[in-house]
């Protein structure tokens, strides 16, 4: 796991406001780590959302967003059904 980590640290990315989190939660095999990292995921795209009124996004990032956003719901549907 160690290793996944350290190559999304590594990794420059294109929206790094909030995409680091999201890919680091994304990356999380530990169960009981995940819902934490989810959340700082979700805490990081909320930031990026309320900024869009001062900075917005170009095309790009805001079909990211959308599309993190949209996987984040699943995870967590997935994650409330198996409680």
């Amino acid at each position: 796991m160690a290793g996944l980590h350290s190559t999304s640290e590594s990794r420059s990315f294109q929206f790094p406001d909030w995409q680091r989190e999201f890919e680091a939660a994304m990356q999380e095999n530990d169960q009981t780590q995940r819902p934490e990292g989810l959340q700082k995921a979700r805490a990081a795209i909320f930031l990026r959302l309320k900024a869009m009124a001062t900075r917005p996004p170009g095309i790009v990032e805001r079909i990211a967003l959308n599309d993190a956003i949209h996987l984040l719901r699943i995870l967590r549907s997935e994650g409330s059904s198996e409680s």
